[in-house]
């Protein structure tokens, strides 16, 4: 059920757009798959490789530490949609399905009366598993797999949708990139890997780079993370498009969009190449940027927030409260101009990754929950009831666990298992993956 926000926050929100719009914001969502926060400009401006980001960033609220609540799309864009950790959506394993009971923020647009549409380019978003929920226009014919490059392909559709719309209902418009995944293409545009003479080279499979690890030089991983780099500039260039088509139909000021990540992406970091199996920052933290013209303070912020607070300040943004359920918060009275300071909050995050075949490699099976707090993390290894705690002010790359040492450790550790023993919600059902499914899940590097 739909709960209005209060009548003064719905009305200034609405008389903000003076001239504009008479009724709620557009909403553009954009979610960028695969890109950990630490390779683009907003968080390393001499990066240079996405002007188009940074410049978002720059006009809009960008949030330095961000974090997903998993380590891989499904249970994230999950818990982006509903505001719920992936314990109590149910989205834990691969194919699992968002149940129709959960309540989506599409679902809870489109009976406020916005025209949604959805543009999709990941296997694991399918209508099938359940994401098109409240969506009156859903595309995934965009979906090619771990060959394929299709940023171009869905910006293009997603503009003509834009064009073509007819009617005064405000939009709410999401678009889902998936080239920053792997596998990694080359980009001459964009290039970031001239004068690399090692033996790697772009569209390797996946396992066969795990099975090289050990030999990987520091300027094979370079590598590596430079084709990852030229993937997110082409991503890059066509969400400047995409901005630049609200400019072009003049409803650049009366439109909300939010730009985040579903998750990140290692390069050897823990001794691995790519996500699923840990919680730490390389995969967790993401980009997270806010942009309102006119109504929200361009600025940074550095109080942790989650992708749990998205859906509750976007339906905030329209006029609406979240559902009943929802666990993140609404970050829209912070936004304005003279706004109190974000509050400090705790950030979970937790994984349940096993593979779908029969044969698992203990390296594709990991179980762990996650706090963050301030600066600390707090990580429970479930398999091997172990906790580690990281100071990442003073250690950024959460190299050194101080569990033993630090003075909040124990003050964590309880209220880590205080929310470990409060999650509720069944697992999802489980759609079976086919034969040909499997070996997908193959090339993307989620199953052996």
């Amino acid at each position: 059920m739909l709960r209005r926000t209060s009548a003064g926050l719905a009305a200034a929100l609405l008389l903000s757009f003076g001239c504009g719009r008479s009724g709620p914001p557009n909403v553009l969502l954009v979610v960028l798959d695969t890109v950990s926060a630490e390779h683009v400009g907003l968080e390393l401006p001499e990066l240079g490789h996405t002007p188009h980001l940074d410049q978002l960033a720059r006009e809009g609220v960008s949030f330095r530490r961000a974090f997903s609540t998993a380590p891989w799309t499904q249970p994230a864009l999950a818990s982006l949609f509903t505001s719920r950790m992936p314990s109590s959506h149910g989205v834990v394993r691969i194919r699992h399905v968002l149940p129709e009971s959960a309540v989506t923020l599409a679902e809870q647009l489109r009976a406020a009366g916005y025209d949604t549409a959805g543009f999709v380019t990941h296997r694991l978003l399918a209508r099938k598993l359940g994401y098109a929920q409240g969506f009156s226009h859903w595309d995934e014919s965009h979906i090619r797999g771990h060959e394929g490059i299709t940023s171009k392909q869905v910006t293009d559709a997603a503009l003509a949708w834009l064009e073509q719309r007819r009617g005064d209902a405000p939009f709410f418009l999401f678009v889902h990139y998936f080239d920053p995944h792997f596998v990694y293409q080359h980009h001459p545009a964009h290039d970031l890997t001239a004068g690399y003479a090692g033996p790697l080279r772009p569209g390797m499979d996946i396992w066969k780079l795990r099975e090289m690890r050990e030999q990987l030089s520091s300027a094979d991983v370079e590598y590596l993370v430079g084709l990852y780099r030229e993937e997110i500039a082409f991503t890059d260039e066509q969400l400047g498009r995409l901005l630049g088509e609200l400019r072009a139909l003049g409803v650049e000021d009366e439109t909300v969009v939010a730009l985040v990540a579903d998750h990140g992406e290692e390069f050897m970091q823990r001794g691995w190449i790519g996500h699923t199996n840990s919680l730490y920052d390389e995969l967790l933290r993401i980009p997270f940027v806010l942009r309102l013209p006119r109504v929200w303070e361009p600025r940074r912020e550095d109080v942790p927030v989650s992708i749990l607070d998205l859906a509750p300040t976007l339906l905030a943004a329209a006029g609406l409260a979240p559902d009943a359920g929802a666990e993140g918060i609404s970050l829209v009275p912070y936004l304005g101009a003279g706004a109190p300071p974000v509050p400090a909050h705790d950030v979970f995050a937790e994984v349940s990754f096993t593979s779908p075949r029969e044969d698992v490699r203990r390296e594709e099976t990991v179980f762990q929950t996650a706090l963050i707090r301030g600066d600390l993390k707090l990580v429970h290894d479930l398999a091997k009831r172990s906790f580690s705690l990281y100071d990442r002010r003073s250690d950024p790359g959460e190299q050194s666990d101080v569990a033993a040492s630090h003075p909040e450790a124990e003050a964590l550790r309880g209220a880590l298992s205080a929310w470990e023993a409060q999650r509720s919600g069944a697992p999802a059902a489980l759609l079976a993956p086919s034969a040909e499914e499997l070996e997908q899940l193959r090339a993307l590097g989620y199953v052996q």
